[in-house]
């Protein structure tokens, strides 16, 4: 398998029709999706199945929902069991999709940052929750990727500290999804590549300016895509970069005309070691 550009894919928003949407990132170069859907709008599965379709590219993966509510590092027991099963379910919803992976938020945000007892606390609670997800992982097939995200979240966006809790779960059917922009305001972003040699099996491709998470198109901000590539090419990744980029459409086709699909062609030949 080689590297291939991904896109986001989001189901239940106005701004972004499928048919159109997806033919712009089709032109970029993309070649799957992952659904992301609005969970303030009770989107169902059959509509989930037609934005596939109207875009006519394969998903091959679902982002989990996420939020206060559904925190797999809770240090209160009834609310990680209770994200662990509505990931279960998420991994149920994925495998209907035709993509089996599902990208997971370890950690709700807490701005205000927490004690070292209650982070050690939450790297054991997620390390349970990566064992029982990836045991239903082996059960039905569907992977989970553990997503490094910004510092405003509890635990999670410290990338071999993240390694270290997927290392200590052992869990066959879970890794890491490397997303460029969180580790971007982490800090440097092929640092955290190498950090998560072995264990990324998926990755979300967005820029930024450094200081917030913009989801900005690669090659648009601070990012050095081509180290990023090349730190990826040196781990072994063989999997989707995904634009997690949310651009509207007269946006997408301004960029297409400045020659964005030849920029993202080159980081995909260089993350699969051609020049």
């Amino acid at each position: 398998m080689s590297v291939q550009l991904g896109t986001v894919a989001p189901v239940g928003f106005a701004d972004f029709p499928p048919a159109e949407w997806l033919a712009c990132l089709r032109r970029l170069g993309c070649s799957v999706v992952q659904v992301y859907r609005n969970q303030q709008a009770d989107v169902s599965l059959a509509q989930m199945r037609d934005y596939i379709a109207a875009g006519g590219l394969p998903c091959d993966s679902l982002h989990g929902v996420f939020g206060e509510q559904y925190d797999p590092s809770s240090p209160e027991e009834p609310a990680r069991r209770a994200a662990v099963d509505v990931y279960r379910r998420e991994g149920d919803l994925a495998l209907q999709l035709g993509g089996p992976l599902v990208v997971v938020h370890c950690a709700t945000v807490r701005r205000e940052g927490i004690g070292d007892r209650e982070r050690r606390v939450r790297l054991d609670q997620l390390r349970k929750s990566v064992c029982e997800l990836g045991r239903h992982g082996r059960q039905t097939g569907v992977r989970y990727a553990f997503e490094n995200l910004p510092r405003y979240h509890a635990i999670g966006w410290d990338v071999p500290e993240l390694a270290g809790v997927l290392d200590a779960a052992a869990a066959s059917h879970t890794g890491m999804c490397l997303d460029t922009g969180h580790a971007l305001m982490a800090g440097d972003v092929p640092a955290a590549v190498r950090a998560g040699a072995g264990r990324i099996i998926y990755v979300h491709f967005s820029d930024n300016s450094g200081a917030s998470d913009d989801h900005d198109m690669p090659t648009c901000g601070r990012l050095d895509a081509d180290a990023v590539a090349a730190a990826l090419r040196e781990v072994g990744y063989r999997g989707t970069l995904m634009l997690e980029v949310f651009y509207r459409i007269d946006r997408l086709r301004r960029l297409i005309d400045e020659g964005l699909a030849d920029r993202l062609a080159r980081v995909v030949r260089l993350a699969n070691g051609r020049s």
